[in-house]
């Protein structure tokens, strides 16, 4: 909201320093983020009347004028601008002036022609393309009235004023007006602001019978709802005062009705609206639309409307989207005589599904969805007809027409002055707290140390006794409060089992090297069901901002995808990358949050060094990873691997994990046809469902003695059916191996034509020990035989 310093002394008796009272604004609670002094860098631009003009001898566009400066003799001024004419009043830079940019103009020539000086438009001059009238924006800016020349622009345009920018929170949206500003800063400089009662002339003739209007909605959708009638309406330019305040306030003055809308919203923030009463055919109607009605807009195309947009429509066709946007089919025109003026309190959330469902954001719905001020539908109205009266040469019709008039409770808080001091720290008396509240303009009765404060309804956002306790503390000073500590029951928090093991989880994959990312939990509705077994119903937004970020995530791997992507497109192809995140489902009609870990490595397994031989990632090591995870984790319980499809994962590659007969996840090579173009070759990732992992009993890490008695290793030589596994075959070594048996792994695998065909041999190292004693070769072979026999009989393996 941008708030014009000398709008403000309409209210208030200000005579603070502007930088001053930004600062004490921003102290109070509403930052002010920057202040502007339009004049700032500008020097000598005057008012020039142009005397006499005449074509450049050299050029076919250019025009050599002759303009009085208020010196003795006027200067001849080159000028291109295409509206320049005798007799205009405009904005001349001197010789040795600066103008926006801090350019500075010199006395110079144009195509041979002496120049003393620059006829400015108002960009050059430091205003914005965006609030120019369109009239002068391709061209010099022309005063409608005379001015005496040699005069300084600044006052005249507006420019010796200050602009504070409030950069305002959404709780805070009674400060989107002046009328709001000045309360907020009258309560500061412990004023009460001088508000604008409209002086109104009504004509005899009464406007009730002059239209019908239906409400078809129920009050929680319009609780207010009025309208005016003017006629014999002349369309013109707003005066040259009320331009610059609109200018200022950043927006563009169109015509005097246009315009008085624009000002009286920016005044008192209520959204009004204005239709051209001509063009309305029938009787009114405020109603949801219907299905397939649509409404035309400036430069757009029909826009569709949906059956929770409220609409204000006649009989034949929609006239405006209830509190956001006015149709061609109404707005005023050139040809406009008569008007209806409109001013209504609409529900918020309605309004503010409607600007986004059609993309139409305005300064209207703007205030809706925030919040605005009861008090002022009538008294703005009356000020919108007044303004138009004045600046239109308009008749107001006597009355208006109050189709719904809803009126809201005032709010009473009850607190005590023990309570605020208490949450405070402070030590202020009854007497201090009225006076606080009373600077609000807040109605307080005190009895002993009970507060009663009356909350006015242009403060919607106060609604129990903590907020009055705020508006205490920021109107003594936040600066002031004392430095105490509270005095509360201390609490001594802690992580649960699962925040435990989660902590765990990631400070184990930071010591196997990998570095941590955090992801979008939103994304697409193909990433959410890749890389997942068996999908489930995606969770999708009302109202996504892009495509790309449409549903809630079922993965975690997909996130780590993009990440890879980011970081090969900037030269970074070996990774190792993890994340720790939820990822989100709905099952049987319930919404599911479910607690998930991902690792994702690509390129080469270590740095190059010359001690040793690098290699690129692969299928084997990121198994090694998970299973030295689980291991490290306490999840001992058997664990199998098991060749399934995943969506997304390379199709041979790929295994699914089991742990103690429960799916928790999987690990393999992202499919290649998975990745976008990209300088990755081979991909492989893994992700575990922690919440299922850790609904089985964790088996605590203890330490142990080194073993005081030699281990025996025994080798075991296999002749194997392909179709067998090497996971089915531990599985059967560990179950019939003895107590004594403590590792067993693979070293040796063969497969060619010296064997038969479908099969393979595979060599395993067994390691016995015995921690109590030295163990005997009678054990061992008994064991070895124990296992022998289970894989001849269970797998159909031979012993080689």
């Amino acid at each position: 909201m941008l708030v014009s310093y000398n709008w403000l002394k309409d209210y208030l008796d200000v005579t603070v320093d502007p930088a001053d009272l930004a600062e004490t604004i921003t102290r109070t609670g509403i930052e002010i983020e920057t202040l502007e002094h339009p004049q700032e860098g500008l020097k000598k631009i005057v008012v020039g009347h142009v005397l006499s003009l005449k074509n450049h001898e050299n050029s076919d566009h250019l025009r050599v004028a002759q303009v009085d400066v208020g010196e003795e003799e006027p200067y001849q001024i080159v000028c291109g601008a295409p509206n320049i004419a005798e007799d205009q009043y405009v904005i001349v830079a001197l010789p040795n002036s600066r103008i926006a940019g801090n350019e500075k103009i010199k006395k110079g020539k144009l195509r041979g022609v002496v120049s003393q000086g620059m006829i400015c438009g108002l960009q050059e001059i430091g205003f914005s393309d965006s609030v120019v009238p369109e009239e002068v924006k391709d061209g010099i800016y022309v005063f409608e009235d005379a001015v005496a020349p040699g005069t300084e622009v600044y006052e005249a345009l507006g420019m010796d004023d200050y602009i504070l920018d409030f950069d305002i929170t959404p709780n805070r949206a009674d400060t989107l007006s002046m009328e709001g500003a000045a309360y907020e800063v009258g309560a500061i400089l412990s004023q009460k602001p001088n508000l604008k009662t409209p002086q109104l002339t009504e004509d005899s003739q009464s406007f009730d019978s002059q239209i019908k209007v239906s409400l078809d909605l129920d009050e929680s959708a319009v609780s207010n709802y009025r309208l005016r009638y003017l006629t014999d309406v002349k369309l013109a330019k707003s005066p040259l005062w009320m331009q610059t305040r609109l200018m200022n306030a950043g927006t563009r003055p169109i015509n005097n009705v246009v315009d008085a809308l624009q000002y009286a919203m920016i005044e008192m923030g209520q959204p009004l609206a204005a239709f051209d009463a001509d063009k309305i055919e029938g009787d009114l109607q405020v109603r949801f639309a219907k299905s397939g009605e649509t409404i035309q807009l400036k430069d757009q195309d029909p826009i569709e409307l949906d059956t929770e947009d409220i609409v204000i429509a006649d009989d034949q066709k929609i006239l405006a989207l209830g509190g956001v946007v006015t149709s061609t089919a109404a707005e005023v025109d050139e040809k406009t005589s008569s008007l209806i003026l409109q001013s209504a309190i609409y529900d918020g959330a309605l309004v503010r599904k409607s600007a986004q469902r059609h993309g139409v954001r305005t300064d209207s719905s703007a205030r809706f969805e925030k919040g605005i001020n009861w008090d002022n539908t009538q008294k703005a109205i009356d000020y919108l007809a007044q303004l138009i009266a004045e600046n239109g040469q308009a008749n107001v019709l006597s009355g208006t027409k109050v189709v719904r008039d809803i009126q809201k409770s005032p709010v009473v808080i009850d607190i005590t002055t023990d309570r605020i001091n208490h949450v405070l720290g402070t030590e202020l008396t009854t007497a201090d707290m009225v006076a606080i509240f009373e600077r609000l303009q807040f109605g307080v009765v005190a009895e002993g140390d009970a507060l009663s404060v009356s909350v006015p309804a242009r403060r919607f956002d106060i609604s129990i006794d903590a907020d009055l306790v705020e508006e205490v503390a920021r109107l003594f000073g936040y600066d002031n409060l004392p430095t105490v500590l509270p005095v509360v029951e201390q609490t001594i928090g802690g992580y649960d089992r699962q925040q435990q093991a989660l902590n765990k989880a990631r400070n184990l994959l930071v010591s196997f090297g990998l570095d941590e990312t955090i992801n979008y939990s939103l994304t697409t509705s193909e990433k959410a069901v890749s890389f997942v077994k068996e999908p489930k119903d995606v969770i999708a937004l009302d109202w996504p901002m892009t495509k790309e970020h449409e549903v809630l995530r079922q993965n975690l791997v997909s996130g780590l995808l993009d990440s890879a992507v980011y970081n090969a497109a900037r030269k970074q192809t070996d990774l190792r990358l993890f994340e720790q995140g939820r990822v989100f489902s709905r099952e049987n009609g319930e919404n599911q949050e479910v607690d998930h870990i991902a690792a994702l490595y690509a390129g080469q397994n270590r740095p190059n060094n010359w001690q040793h031989d690098v290699k690129n990632f692969d299928f084997y090591e990121v198994k090694g990873q998970v299973e030295a995870f689980l291991k490290a984790m306490g999840f001992t319980k058997a664990t199998s691997y098991v060749a399934e499809p995943i969506k997304g994962m390379h199709p041979t590659r790929t295994a699914a994990i089991y742990y103690d007969g429960q799916y928790v996840g999987f690990v393999g090579q992202i499919d290649p046809r998975e990745l976008p173009k990209t300088k990755l070759k081979e991909v492989y990732a893994f992700e575990l469902d922690m919440v299922t992992l850790l609904s089985v009993d964790v088996e605590p890490t203890v330490s142990k003695e080194a073993p005081k008695y030699p281990a025996i290793t025994r080798d075991l030589s296999l002749l194997v059916d392909e179709a067998v596994t090497n996971s089915q075959i531990i599985s059967v070594i560990d179950e019939n191996g003895g107590k004594y048996l403590r590792d067993s792994q693979v070293f040796d695998v063969y497969s060619g034509d010296k064997l038969e065909a479908g099969k393979q041999s595979i060599a395993y190292q067994l390691t016995f020990q015995d921690f109590a004693q030295t163990l005997k070769d009678e054990s061992v072979n008994e064991a070895i035989a124990a296992i022998t026999e289970a894989l001849t009989s269970q797998l159909n393996i031979s012993v080689r």
